[in-house]
């Protein structure tokens, strides 16, 4: 795996990720995404399972960037046109379904985490992945409040 920075979409699998639904429709991508998460939520614990984690993130990266609070992350001035691929209104099922993949692939003391070498980088992605579940977060809370 090439990593290059710390941001959802900075490494060689979270790029092939793109590059595939990129080639996807709106609605083929929702049905990648959702297949995504699904499957990281599916194996849960299961150390063979064939979700990765660099994809999960990337998958919940798109979700935040389809929403009107994800649109200003930082990251989506390098790949600009994800703010549009997924068909609107993403529903807080969608987000909530982000959050648990996210939860179960990125546990605190998982591989993930201790694959990062350097303190700095491991933080700088943690604070980009906390953005992420924070923007989704908010928008989930804003669902319930609003009865979506």
């Amino acid at each position: 795996m090439g990593t290059w920075g710390s941001s959802p979409f900075d490494s060689d699998t979270s790029e092939d990720f793109l590059d595939e639904l990129e080639e996807l429709s709106a609605s083929q991508r929702l049905i990648m995404i959702e297949a995504t998460f699904h499957s990281a939520i599916e194996a849960q614990g299961n150390s063979n399972a064939s979700v990765l984690p660099e994809e999960v993130v990337a998958a919940a990266a798109v979700v935040a960037a389809n929403i009107p609070a994800g649109r200003s992350l930082t990251w989506n001035e390098e790949n600009p046109g994800v703010m549009e691929w997924l068909a609107q209104p993403i529903t807080p099922a969608l987000a909530m379904s982000a959050i648990q993949a996210l939860d179960v692939t990125l546990p605190a003391d998982g591989w993930f985490w201790r694959s990062w070498v350097d303190d700095g980088e491991r933080e700088e992605a943690q604070a980009a992945i906390d953005s992420l579940r924070s923007v989704l977060r908010h928008f989930i809370s804003e669902g319930e409040a609003s009865g979506r």
